[in-house]
């Protein structure tokens, strides 16, 4: 019995390292997206959808 929870207890561990190591990927990752520049019609094209949205919201109000 011993054996079967020292098992589990390196497997839950062994998962939680993969875990920590995956969320320090993916946060590396987002950030390195994040810092890339945006084009201006990009930003342009969300302002026009956020005045949209604000209209929208505005109507139903």
């Amino acid at each position: 019995m011993k054996a079967v929870a020292k098992h589990l207890r390196e497997h839950d561990v062994a998962r939680i390292k993969r875990a920590a190591k995956l969320g320090a990927a993916l946060r590396e990752a987002y950030a390195e997206v994040l810092a890339e520049p945006c084009p201006q019609s990009m930003l342009d094209l969300l302002d026009e959808l956020r005045a949209q949205e604000s209209k929208q919201t505005k109507r139903k109000d």
